[in-house]
């Protein structure tokens, strides 16, 4: 039976790096991740099966995709080369994006197989290597470790990414919460789907006096992400439950073009 395993290697970097943040924020001692350690979880050591699997390649560097090209399928085919019968017990890869199996998993000498890997790219826009671990028998360490190197350009839907549609850019999130009484700076990300440069401005008239607007980058190209920044200044008035940030030049009616801010109290 094949077992998955979801989560990708960036994913073992950020609780590393959010393990030690929280350290220095709380005052509490650090403690070091040795290097062999995270090497173990990166190249582990393989296991005495190793020597059995006779691969045409383990390393496939994948032609430039998008995220709208479909499932791609991966073949590495191999030989077991050893003197006894090979028993693959599982695959285990590190991202549900690509998903193995084994056309037989079970292989007497000499015999060959094929480990097919099928990579959705939909939703993982980026450069990456993906891993699959071949595992024999109970050993709990791998016999054999496949690499996936891809490289996926975002596609053109991005309701995933960015559900709220405001005619020229779409938004991670129209609705900003802040604590009332405390200053703060809370920012919402957004992308350029028009075919054009865009400077972003709000309705400074209509801005309450405790609130700012900014975005960064200044000029967000086509296609580019950017961050609306809203400030919050109690010290310029205390501001109403419910304000809007009322965005100008997107194309769309002011209802539609909104970041609405919500004081919370304390």
């Amino acid at each position: 039976m094949v077992e998955e395993t979801d989560g990708c290697s960036m994913r073992v970097f950020s609780l590393i790096s959010f393990f030690l943040w929280f350290c220095i924020t709380a005052g509490a001692q650090i403690v070091v991740v040795p290097r062999e350690k995270l090497d173990a979880v990166n190249n582990p050591r393989l296991s005495d099966y190793a020597g059995f699997f006779e691969f045409k390649t383990t390393i496939i560097n994948a032609e430039t995709m998008s995220e709208e090209s479909g499932v791609q399928v991966f073949s590495y085919p191999f030989v077991n080369v050893g003197r006894d019968t090979l028993h693959i017990s599982r695959l285990v890869t590190t991202c549900s994006c690509a998903r193995a199996s084994c056309e037989k998993m079970k292989l007497a000498p000499g015999e060959n197989s094929e480990i097919m890997v099928r990579y959705n790219p939909k939703g993982h826009p980026g450069r990456f290597e993906r891993r699959i671990f071949v595992y024999v028998g109970k050993e709990e360490s791998p016999a054999a470790v496949l690499r996936l190197s891809v490289n996926v350009e975002r596609g053109t839907d991005l309701s995933g990414l960015y559900p709220v549609s405001m005619g020229n850019i779409r938004v991670r999130r129209s609705e900003i919460q802040i604590t009332k009484g405390i200053k703060a700076e809370e920012s919402c990300v957004f992308v350029n789907v028009s075919d054009k440069p865009l400077k972003l401005e709000c309705e400074r008239m209509l801005l309450p006096p405790c609130l700012n607007f900014r975005t960064e980058p200044e000029i967000v190209l086509p296609g580019e992400e950017g961050e609306i920044v809203v400030t919050y200044d109690p010290s310029r008035g205390d501001g109403k439950s419910r304000m809007t940030v009322m965005i100008k030049g997107l194309g769309v009616s002011p209802s539609q073009s909104s970041i609405v801010v919500m004081l919370n109290e304390k």
